[in-house]
């Protein structure tokens, strides 16, 4: 099993008296904010140490919810801290980059940098950024599509054109070229049934979070069967379950400690994105422009619904899956049986949870290493 961290990198300030989104920038208080990224980062160099495997981050705007509008400029800043473990990005939001040749360049800069060390991963974001952004969310899935062929040919073509129906151009060579070849391995995450499919017509790695262990169960099963379809067999490491996680001494610890981080972090999340006074970015026919009436259609029954799972108490939290939390032994067990069931080889673990203490995840962290990494590998 390979294991890694994954970080949202939240702000952890954020008032209870703040308003809806947007959230005014003059809540963010940058001198805070120097220290919340120094102990993120330090967080993540320090899972070298432990011997995790690689640390993962991703991309957002406009919210407390994960402050890394640019998760390259963090890639970079890893980079130069470590020298062994890898880094990925799950992902840039194509759809909302003006120009993805930018995204290959930046991607095969970072691949230089750590020699050799990152996972470029690609996302289509969540609908509230396509709004903030001024990004036609029906354009979705065309641009992200396209972007991703327009940054594979940049990465394996030495002189290359591209006539597309959002990008033109011509006779173009990138500098620098990626050092692993031909290009860095690329995860995606993908729920629908067309990004699904569309994933396993290119044999690549799928990432899951947001769900019900049985919703990922079936996410994973139909990427298994349409694989099968094409002609192929899909195997464990095809697939990565991300999960938060909290380790503590005992049970009734890891409880107090981690659960008013999980409402926190639902306090951010859904002011930032549920919450918003832009009515347009919380619009159910926003949401309907990225899907169609097929995309989910293959979860078996009682699996379809999208669970909102900032209403859930602790309990429900630990029970559907969405969080692992408790003792080295409970927790060890928690994650083994999720994996088993989803069929997964790659365990990412959210250990820093909204605004929880860095010493309470540097202690997690370190019961992880001791108690818990042993029995996963």
């Amino acid at each position: 099993m390979k294991l890694y961290n994954f970080d949202l990198l939240a702000y952890p300030h954020v008032p209870r008296e703040a308003p809806r989104t947007p959230v005014p920038s003059s809540y963010f208080d940058p001198a805070k904010g120097v220290v919340n990224y120094a102990e993120h980062l330090e967080e993540m160099a320090y899972c070298e140490e432990l011997g995790f495997d690689g640390v993962v981050f991703n991309e957002h705007h406009y919210s407390a919810y994960g402050t890394m509008p640019s998760p390259n400029l963090i890639a970079a800043a890893l980079s130069q801290k470590t020298k062994k473990i890898k880094i990925g990005v799950l992902g840039n939001i194509l759809p909302l980059r003006n120009h993805p040749v930018r995204v290959a360049e930046e991607y095969a800069m970072i691949d230089c940098l750590s020699n050799g060390r990152l996972i470029a991963g690609f996302v289509r974001g969540i609908p509230p950024e396509y709004i903030w952004y001024g990004v036609n969310p029906e354009e979705s899935r065309g641009r992200f599509e396209e972007a991703y062929n327009l940054i594979m040919t940049a990465w394996t073509e030495p002189v290359w054109s591209h006539e597309g129906k959002f990008f033109q151009l011509h006779d173009c060579a990138i500098w620098p070229r990626p050092l692993q070849q031909p290009h860095p391995p690329i995860w995606i995450a993908a729920r629908s049934a067309e990004s699904i499919e569309w994933c396993v017509q290119r044999h690549l790695t799928c990432a899951q979070v947001y769900q019900t262990t049985g919703q990922i169960e079936d996410t994973f099963g139909y990427y298994r069967s349409k694989a099968k379809e094409d002609g192929w067999e899909a195997k464990p490491d095809q697939f990565i379950l991300c999960r938060h996680i909290y380790i503590d001494e005992n049970e009734e610890k890891a409880q107090k400690i981690v659960e008013p981080a999980m409402a926190y972090f639902f306090t951010v999340f859904n002011r930032g994105f549920n919450e918003a006074i832009n009515k347009d970015a919380v619009d159910q026919r926003l949401s309907a422009a990225l899907t169609t009436e097929r995309s989910f259609s293959y979860f078996r029954e009682g699996n379809r619904e999208r669970r909102d799972f900032s209403k859930l108490d602790y309990e429900s939290l630990r029970s559907t899956g969405y969080l692992i939390a408790g003792n080295p032994d409970n927790v060890a067990n928690q994650i083994q049986s999720q994996m088993k069931q989803v069929g997964a080889d790659h365990f990412m673990g959210m250990f820093h949870i909204g605004n929880l203490p860095h010493e309470k995840v540097v202690n997690s962290l370190n019961l992880f290493k001791k108690e818990i990494m042993p029995r996963l590998q």
